[in-house]
């Protein structure tokens, strides 16, 4: 969809609901109409400098961005995030809330030094309101509580270390935070910051039960190579290895060349002989590790190892998972660029007809347009 307006060259786009909602929020302020107008004015300017905080570290990070904002406050897609690292992934998160927090801190310094904090009427509301949004609602952003900024960071630092290896123990954290925030909110009458957490809560524990401890493998599985032998099997024959382990996989396996041919195996010299410690390693199969990161849902872990089989070995069954996968984390770059290639006469046609259902359900009108095309090219 077109966007409504820019702001330092980030496409912005504002649904109704945001302005309903921000509405909702000052309920109480309807006997004045000036204060009412004011606290709206207040929230969007405010929402739209923190999102703006994020999209800016995007682009300081190579990652074009753009903004929304919804109902539930904003949202700030990287179109190019999949390529930050944990750390730069860490510094977005941060950088809303610290645009908020330098707002406030100027807005405190001058209610300080200046008459500014010396006058009432809607000067004074001003002053209040926008210390409260910025820092107050900054604050409960930074809360260790996924879809916050505060739990987006937490995840990011702790990835940077330990890979993906804590990833139910931080939807447990936040999970605790919900708790901890809906008993205050109670205590506090707060009836917004309780509902906000108990829907946050109610998101961390069904991502909980969908995130898997462990990916289980069939006992025909290959044993991996340069690791003991007797350690290998003891694994394999347990039915299961870890997702940080399994990502590591993903990492070192080789990379489809451009030519879309898979690298000639490395042979050893000829004066060299074979090891007989080894058994011989199947080759690792990341249509399967794809598909099942897939169903237990783990779409933005899913995508690597499925375009992985798919450049090797096009077929409908793996191009429709990775559809499935870059569908929902609304990668429509990349699955336009899937859809230019020659690989997408692979897929089938229940897989464009859903493309293009869910495209143009997301306002992509090229990706709908591509793949009618595909289809009728099909038929």
């Amino acid at each position: 969809m077109r966007p409504h307006f820019h702001v330092a060259g980030v496409p912005v786009r504002v649904h109704l609901l945001f302005f309903a909602i921000t509405f909702a929020s000052g309920w109480h302020l309807l006997d004045s109409p000036a204060r009412l107008a004011l606290w709206m004015a207040v929230v969007f300017v405010s929402v739209l400098l923190h999102e703006l905080g994020h999209a800016l570290a995007y682009r300081r990070y190579g990652s074009p961005a753009s903004i929304e904002l919804h109902g539930m406050g904003g949202t700030t897609t990287g179109h190019d995030a999949e390529q930050l690292t944990h750390r730069q992934s860490a510094w977005v998160s941060f950088a809303g809330p610290g645009m908020g927090f330098l707002l406030g801190g100027l807005v405190w310094a001058l209610s300080r030094f200046t008459p500014l904090g010396q006058q009432g009427g809607l000067a004074g509301d001003a002053v209040r309101d926008l210390l409260w949004v910025n820092v107050g609602w900054g604050l409960f952003n930074l809360l260790p509580l996924q879809p916050l900024d505060g739990g987006h960071l937490l995840a990011s630092a702790v990835r940077a270390r330990s890979g993906y290896r804590y990833e139910r123990t931080l939807l447990g954290i936040g999970i605790a935070t919900a708790v901890g925030v809906i008993a205050l909110a109670v205590w506090w009458r707060q009836p917004w910051m309780g509902l906000l957490a108990l829907m946050f809560g109610v998101m961390n524990v069904e991502q909980f039960l969908r995130t898997p401890t462990e990916v289980r493998f069939e006992r025909s599985a290959a044993l991996p190579r340069r690791r003991g032998v007797r350690a290998a099997r003891r694994e394999t024959e347990a039915g299961a290895v870890s997702v940080e382990k399994l990502m590591k996989e993903l990492r070192s396996a080789p990379r489809a060349t451009p030519t879309d041919e898979l690298p000639a195996p490395r042979r050893a010299p000829a004066s060299l002989p074979a090891p007989e410690a080894e058994e011989p390693e199947g080759p690792h199969d990341p249509a399967l590790v794809g598909e099942m990161l897939l169903e237990s849902g783990l779409p933005a872990m899913a995508v690597r190892p499925l375009q992985t089989a798919f450049t090797a070995s096009p077929s409908p069954r793996t191009g429709h998972a990775l559809v499935v996968a870059l569908l929902d984390t609304k990668r429509f770059t990349e699955l336009e660029a899937l859809l230019g290639s020659p690989r997408a006469s692979h897929l089938s046609d229940d897989t464009l007809a859903l493309i293009s259902e869910r495209a143009g359900a997301a306002g992509q009108g090229t990706l709908v347009q591509r793949a009618g095309e595909l289809r009728r090219h099909n038929f």
